[in-house]
């Protein structure tokens, strides 16, 4: 090959990639006014990406064995390896295990976890090992604080009300990090795998539940989502991260029932796949 070939072969190679960054780009600026949040499809456990407008990326859980890190590599773009908020919300391998291989392969500003250390499964034990040799800010949250982004978006800290650092617990869903996303007018409530019991403290807080959006606490088990609970949030969504023929039976019929009879639409990842919902602060969508 001559240089006169060579160089209109490298001219040609420049113009595909120039085009496919482009590409990237324009359907990136097309959609950096709403705000994304991504219920991904990882079997039995939970897993959300919520992305901001001003480009903050806060990742709530990891799910079971290592299927996530595919899922987020289609939606974060090769170049992106930076998450700035990872949020644990408790121990148990159907939230954590997902983890492992996202601290590994991205950079992270920053974990919340609710504080637990005395617990000795194998894939909670590697996630702290990971993230004191990554010297990754790990930070035992509580209710009352809060995240703010530039785009005037901001996630809150509603429960555990207690650090459970240096403390045993009798069951590990209830030492759960509940968090709310609000963006403008539209709320995502986010209650890992707290039961009705942590439910109750909640409303007797007095912490403002209301969202147009809840992820469903526990898959859909019937010992979470009381009534009492759903008439506060009032959401007009429930989302269900449960798997396909999952061994647990989730979602429980009664529960599917309560909120049929509350009206409230139900979006379940064992019958949609991934759901990702957009907003533009006023109103909410699926993509």
């Amino acid at each position: 090959m001559n240089a006169k070939s060579i160089l209109k072969y490298v001219s040609i190679c420049l113009s595909i990639l120039s085009f496919l960054l482009l590409s990237i780009y324009f359907s990136q600026a097309s959609e950096n006014d709403l705000v994304e949040i991504i219920f991904f499809d990882i079997g039995q456990g939970d897993a959300i990406l919520i992305r901001t407008i001003s480009g903050n990326k806060v990742l709530i859980d990891g799910g079971p064995e290592n299927y996530l890190i595919g899922q987020i590599g289609k939606e974060l773009t090769f170049y992106d390896k930076f998450i700035d908020l990872v949020i644990l919300t408790h121990a148990h391998d159907d939230h954590v295990s997902g983890l492992n291989e996202i601290l590994q392969r991205y950079e992270v500003g920053q974990v919340l976890f609710p504080g637990l250390v005395d617990y000795y499964e194998p894939a909670y034990k590697e996630w702290l090992s990971i993230i004191e040799q990554k010297d990754i800010n790990l930070q035992a949250t509580k209710a009352g604080e809060v995240y703010k982004f530039d785009d005037g978006s901001y996630l809150e800290i509603l429960y555990p009300f207690v650090s459970y650092q240096g403390e045993l617990v009798e069951d590990v869903n209830d030492t759960s990090v509940i968090s709310r996303f609000c963006y403008v007018e539209v709320c995502v409530l986010l209650t890992g795998d707290a039961t009705a019991q942590v439910e109750e403290e909640l409303l007797i807080s007095g912490q403002d539940l209301s969202a147009e959006i809840l992820k469903l606490g526990h898959h859909g088990s019937q010992y979470s989502s009381s009534e009492e609970f759903l008439v506060a949030v009032d959401p007009e969504v429930a989302v269900i991260q449960s798997g396909v023929g999952n061994s647990f039976n989730h979602p429980h019929l009664r529960i599917l029932k309560r909120l049929a009879r509350l009206g409230i639409e139900v979006l379940r990842n064992d019958q949609l796949g991934q759901i990702v919902i957009q907003t533009d602060g006023y109103d909410w969508w699926l993509k």
